[in-house]
């Protein structure tokens, strides 16, 4: 009986325990939901006297929360968290240098952070690449941090002042030539507001708790093509970044996250969301410098058995070998016990240049090149054989704009196009690749400018979406490889980026074809005058010099034909003075009286119809070329027309004018800078007008010369933010011109020839002194020998 009696207990207490094991693995347990219960229950003697209503809402809301959710996610999310607990320091490392000697076999400085194993800063280490809009002394990217002590260096990037000075991470700064910072902000307030390229500075830092002085030689800004960005509230300028804090700026670059994990999938439309318990774009990755030119990243995901590994390698400069890039791999291995179904998306670049977007107007593929057409950064994607497909903020924001989901494997390259400068990412190896890519979609990254003028400064770009695959546990990974380019739109340079015809360089377009033409061949001849003379500025003006002496015989010949106008002024005033009101036997008797002098009243139009093609090339040249930006007129040292790309910037006059003058775009608007080439442009054709337009013979033609007149004054505003190379080119034009109008011979005597006559020097000149209009050659040489016998 007893050994009944034990024998029942135990098979009931076996019973319960199984049942319970079987109910809770069926239910698991809802942790926000019993914390909530907790929490009223601690609260309860409070809730009972009527006080802390506040806290009792909150609890109530959290536990209907917590029901809402499904226990499976929420048990993800846990153990999301638990591993966000532990994950490793924000830390940052650095590939390449910024060092701009020949010995650097580097073209630029990569900053790369643990959070989101993320790309944070590119400069390149060129000095023909430097930041045009910031000509302060430049000490380096610190990724500075406060503590109680002062502000805490995290990064010296090689290459950089910091470096040479012998700045290490983990100091702190505490002075700036004998002035304390106290903080990040107030350092590199100390350094925008009182230190110029080329100046000496003391540094007094504290390292390992001892007081030291390191002196620094500051440079200029590098150009940053990629970099965190902010749009700055009211002004909508946006802005370098030098104090970095999470969250407050634009995503970084080439974040990655997953956006399936067997039925768990992400909505094309989400766009910083993350599955329930992934969390890769903004925790802190495991990161290791595996060598000078490789960092790797892992981060595990012990709920799904996951580890995702990105790596970062920089190329080197070698002959006939570009090195504007790094390779980056993404790697998705199983680790755990049950294959898994697994795809990811990874973003492409953000915060590239947008100097120059209050006076830029480059060409779109469409051919137009008005500002609201295009924006300042536009993301590109190129499939094979195929023309690029662009997208403008505006076009991503509209929500027009679907994802390329058609033989999105073929692609060559996705990224994000810029005036001058480019960041793009290409699926390596380029040819015979294994299909990888199911979806490609342009995104806006950040905020979107409110006001309708600043939404083409919108921050964007791409985004790669892989297939999916089965992994299997401890089987291959999913690895692919990418390469990561970033720098200048050189022609031969992108040319290297991508197969034979479908490469980089379709990102250099003119608009259309005759403007193409004409751009490419004026840019070979002033890159020729340049390796010649060494200044932008002198070649093109030898540029102008040969354009206007191959287009000496129609300039001459519209010259003579201006001046037999004049000789046939009296004969026209006679005709107009018979003729008034009739018109149309008045034009038939002008008609007349031109072909029998054979003069043609549409042969002043020549000039402008040829030059036109001449001028738009030019001017898109200037908007494209690369080497053009950032070449000055007189010398660097001289801020004035420093950059032939842009206008002359004389002087800064925002403090005094009125806002709706200086703003940076609007009806009316001229921008913040005094300009004086344009009006000096715009000064000579006056004067050209004045001096040579022939004198009107009727009131349609003076109601012309006048319309010309307020033309030349809507030309001063069209021209206004002009490149300041266009601007040196038309003064050159224009002075070329006035002195070929001089030295031109003038007609004989001043006087006019008769009706009849023909035998002035403008006629001999053009070669035809009879007419030819059927009236009878034989008149015609009566009439020489007339003259001839009263000679």
């Amino acid at each position: 009986m007893d050994r009944r009696f034990v024998l029942f207990l135990a098979l009931s207490l076996a019973f319960l325990m199984v049942n319970n094991a079987i109910w809770n693995r069926l239910n698991p347990p809802k942790p926000a939901a019993q914390n909530a219960a907790k929490q009223v229950a601690e609260k309860k003697p409070e809730i009972e006297n009527g006080s802390d209503k506040k806290d009792v809402a909150k609890v109530q809301e959290a536990d209907k929360k917590a029901d809402a959710e499904p226990p499976a996610e929420k048990s993800l999310e846990v153990a999301a968290n638990q591993a966000e607990e532990n994950e490793p320091e924000l830390q940052w490392f650095t590939l390449g240098s910024v060092d701009p000697s020949d010995q650097n076999p580097y073209r630029g400085l990569w900053t790369i952070t643990n959070r989101g194993a993320a790309v944070e800063r590119m400069e390149l280490a060129s000095e023909r690449y430097r930041d045009l809009d910031d000509r302060t002394g430049y000490l380096g990217n610190l990724a500075l941090s406060d503590t109680a002590e002062g502000p805490r260096v995290s990064v010296v990037g090689p290459g950089t002042p910091a470096a040479a000075a012998g700045l290490q991470a983990g100091d702190i700064i505490q002075s700036i030539d004998g002035e304390a910072v106290q903080d990040a902000k107030a350092l590199v307030k100390e350094l925008l507001g009182k230190t110029v390229p080329g100046q000496s500075i003391e540094v007094g830092v504290l390292r390992a708790g001892q007081p030291q002085k390191l002196t620094a030689q500051l440079s200029r800004h590098p150009l940053e093509v990629i970099r965190p960005e902010v749009l700055e509230m009211g002004a909508n300028i946006p802005t370098r970044l030098d104090v970095v804090e999470p969250g407050d700026h634009d995503p970084y670059s080439f974040l990655l996250t997953l956006r399936q994990i067997d039925d768990k999938k992400l909505k094309g439309d989400e766009l910083e969301t993350e599955l329930p318990g992934v969390k890769l774009r903004a925790s802190h990755w495991t990161g290791k410098q595996v060598d000078p030119d490789t960092v790797e990243f892992t981060r595990p995901l012990p709920q799904y058995g996951l580890e995702v590994v990105k790596r970062y390698h920089i190329a080197k400069h070698a002959p006939n070998q570009p090195a504007y890039h790094v390779t980056l791999d993404v790697e998705l291995r199983n680790v755990g016990q049950t294959p898994r179904e697994v795809a990811y998306q990874l973003d492409g670049p953000t915060g590239l240049p947008v100097e120059g977007w209050w006076y830029n107007s480059r060409p779109s593929p469409n051919g137009t090149f008005f500002p609201t057409a295009n924006g300042v950064r536009n993301v590109a994607a190129l499939l094979q054989s195929n023309a690029p497909a662009v997208f403008t903020p505006m076009q991503i924001e509209s929500e027009e704009v679907v994802p390329l989901t058609e033989n999105p494997s073929l692609l060559t390259y996705a990224g994000v196009d810029a005036q001058y400068f480019a960041s793009a990412v290409l699926p390596n190896p380029q040819v015979d690749r294994p299909f990888w890519l199911a979806e490609i979609s342009p995104i806006l990254v950040g905020r979107l400018p409110a006001d309708s003028r600043y939404k083409l400064l919108g921050d964007v770009t791409c985004r790669l979406v892989s297939m999916k695959k089965t992994l299997a546990p401890g089987g291959d990974p999913l690895k692919h490889t990418y390469t990561v380019f970033a720098g200048p739109k050189q022609p031969e340079l992108l040319a290297q980026y991508g197969t034979h015809g479908d490469n980089l360089g379709k990102l250099i377009y003119y608009g259309w074809p005759i403007w193409a033409f004409f751009a490419r061949l004026l840019t070979a001849v002033l890159h020729e005058f340049y390796r010649f003379v060494g200044n932008y500025g002198v070649a093109i003006v030898m540029l102008t010099v040969c354009v206007r002496a191959c287009m000496f015989p129609l300039s001459r010949k519209q010259a003579l034909a201006a001046q037999k106008m004049q000789e046939l002024k009296p004969e026209m005033d006679k005709i107009n003075e018979k003729y008034k009101g009739k018109a149309e036997e008045k034009t038939r008797a002008m008609q007349e009286l031109w072909r029998k002098h054979n003069y043609n009243p549409m042969s002043g139009c020549m000039m402008a119809f040829v030059q036109l093609p001449i001028f738009l090339g030019l001017y898109r040249a200037l908007m494209v070329d690369v080497e053009l930006r950032q070449a000055p007129l007189l010398g660097e040292a001289i801020h004035w027309c420093s950059n032939l790309a842009a206008p002359d910037m004389l002087l800064d006059w925002s403090g005094f004018m009125p806002k709706f003058v200086t703003a940076y775009r609007g009806f009316g608007s001229l921008g913040p800078y005094l300009n004086i080439l344009p009006l000096i442009t715009v000064a000579l054709f006056i004067w050209q007008q004045k001096m040579f337009m022939p004198p009107a013979t009727d009131d349609q033609t003076r109601m012309q010369q006048k319309m010309m007149k307020y033309m030349m004054v809507l030309m001063a505003f069209m021209f206004y933010t002009v490149p300041s190379g266009l601007c040196i080119y038309f003064i050159a034009s224009s002075l070329w011109g006035i002195a070929e109008r001089k030295v031109l011979p003038k007609t004989i005597g001043g006087a006019s020839p008769k009706a009849t006559g023909g035998g002035s020097a403008i006629s001999k000149l053009l070669g035809k002194s009879t007419p030819t209009n059927g009236a009878s050659v034989a008149e015609a040489r009566r009439e020489r020998r007339k003259q001839r016998g009263g000679k």
